[in-house]
């Protein structure tokens, strides 16, 4: 029940298209890691901290078990680390990863992230497409984060809680705001009960350090590394606290950490505003698009519907769950809406959905199953979990609180003026983690040219991408010093998965040649 105080961050990795490339070469040698550097003072007074073990790493307090087979041509493992890493002898926490080891002439590991914060490593590898030519080079390795994924897990919400339908996400009366706190309160105490000793040891800082513990247990010298969405603030966290053990990193879709979280929510709103207006303005040249000649005013008009009466919605999975019987409300439409922007092939999908639910005789059939399918049901019935992982990752990660549930609601008329569609809804529960306890070791803010004493970094911007907009991408490329920022034009979250020949050629020279892209490439 978590989930539903939280504003939007996913990773959800997509496919693309674009130009040849002809990168420029780089003067470090292959395999060399960067020097270790101290940790210097940022722009805001605050310390850029390394990590805090001295002269140890993080892989002296680790183990990784051998390797099995586990699925197809993968092999899995379980990697021991402590718990509390202020506690490094301490108990134990036990972490999944799975490799695909390379089929070639092999360079090392090159561990991946999906971001989430939330989503399953394991699963990622296991079930994604990965860009042609890093399978052959290197053992493509993920992990699943602390709390996250099979083991160890933050799971605070039941199956049948899962089924309930969504409060109304848009604040307009004191009833609304009754609702949500009623929903915070019965959350933040199912939570303490149900994952309560993993609440204050999940976060970015102690997933670094077990990043750092399998790249040394591994065999690896300094980490190649793949973010993708909240991906990159590992990523990025990675270069504040081991600036000399990095040999090659792309950051794709950028979520910068220590970002003041109004701040980074707003940005977020405004790209999905963005794209919205994208997949509305195409309207005209999509037949399954049932919006109109209005498109805004038709969808604003099916939220004020909805928000009246919500419509009957049910629809039967194929993997043997019982029929799912439910309602679309307010709610469950703002949430189909979202997960269909992050990639532009979704808008057809989208489009049967509103539809559906716009017809003579409305039905939320397929705008329920979008909504349910990102909450992560699976095809047997029961929900992955990943969005009560990623409330207390995030709010592990950021020191602000919000007074109430609903947060800060002065600058709801302000944002809904500003974004039709987005703006109270992102306005709302503002900073965020009510009722949490106070972060052990929060993410800081960065300036430009804090992240230094690294080799040179891949960053990868789209330039409508509503979750990680191509802002975020802009600052991580100032705040690494001698990154390079590679832009994909287009309506996605994330490029680097097959997407565009251009981002791809381009990045996985890089990855394997240490050939870095040329300044200022579009794709």
């Amino acid at each position: 029940m978590l989930r539903r105080i939280l504003a939007l961050l996913v990773a959800l990795l997509v496919l693309g298209a674009c130009t040849d490339v002809e990168p420029s070469a780089i003067t470090r040698d292959p395999g060399t890691p960067a020097d270790q550097t101290d940790g210097a003072d940022a722009a805001d007074g605050s310390d850029v901290v390394h990590d805090d073990l001295g002269p140890e790493q993080p892989g002296d307090h680790a183990a990784l078990s051998p390797w099995t087979p586990c699925s197809g041509d993968f092999e899995c493992a379980t990697l021991t680390v402590p718990r509390d890493w202020a506690d490094p002898d301490g108990d134990t926490l036990e972490l999944a990863v799975s490799r695909l080891p390379a089929g070639g002439d092999r360079i090392g590991s090159l561990l991946l992230n999906p971001g989430g914060p939330g989503a399953s490593g394991v699963e990622f590898l296991q079930a994604a497409a990965h860009p042609a030519g890093l399978d052959e080079r290197f053992d493509l390795v993920s992990w699943d984060p602390r709390g996250t994924g099979g083991t160890n897990r933050v799971d605070c919400t039941t199956d049948e809680e899962w089924l309930e339908p969504e409060i109304d996400p848009t604040i307009e009366d004191e009833a609304d705001v009754e609702a949500i706190r009623a929903e915070a309160e019965e959350a933040l105490a199912d939570c303490e009960e149900a994952a309560g000793d993993l609440l204050d040891v999940v976060g970015t800082r102690a997933t670094v350090r077990d990043l750092d513990a399998l790249r040394a247990l591994l065999g690896d010298d300094a980490l190649t590394y793949v973010g993708y969405s909240y991906g990159t603030t590992i990523g990025m966290e990675y270069l504040r606290m081991y600036p000399g053990r990095v040999r090659a990193m792309v950051l794709d879709g950028v979520s910068v950490p220590g970002t003041e979280p109004i701040e980074e929510a707003h940005v977020q709103a405004q790209g999905f505003e963005r794209t919205l207006d994208a997949y509305l303005d195409d309207c005209g040249a999509r037949p399954s698009c049932p919006l109109g000649d209005d498109p805004k005013a038709t969808l604003l008009g099916l939220v004020e519907r909805l928000e009246a009466e919500p419509i009957p919605a049910s629809y039967q999975l194929g993997g043997g769950a019982a029929p799912r019987e439910g309602t679309l409300g307010v709610g469950e439409l703002y949430i189909a809406v979202a997960a269909s922007l992050y990639d532009d092939a979704a808008w057809t999908t989208l489009d049967q959905g509103l539809a559906e639910a716009l017809a003579e005789d409305p039905q939320g059939r397929v705008l329920l199953a979008i909504r349910d399918q990102y909450h992560g049901r699976a095809p047997d019935g029961t929900w992955a979990d990943d969005l009560d992982a990623r409330a207390t990752i995030r709010c592990n990660d950021q020191v602000e609180r919000s007074e109430q549930p609903e947060g800060d609601l002065d600058r709801v008329e302000e944002w809904s003026a500003e974004l039709p569609f987005w703006g109270t809804w992102f306005a709302t529960a503002l900073p965020g983690c009510w009722g949490l306890p106070t972060p052990v070791d929060p993410l800081l803010p960065l300036a430009e040219g804090d992240l230094a004493g690294v080799p040179p970094i891949v960053v990868i911007g789209t330039t409508n991408d509503p979750a990680t907009p191509y802002e975020q991408a802009e600052e991580a490329a100032r705040v690494i010093e001698g990154s390079v920022l590679v832009t994909y034009e287009g309506d996605v979250h994330t490029a680097y998965r097959g997407l565009s020949d251009c981002v791809d050629e381009a990045a996985t020279a890089y990855l394997v040649e240490l050939t870095v892209p040329p300044a200022g490439l579009r794709c």
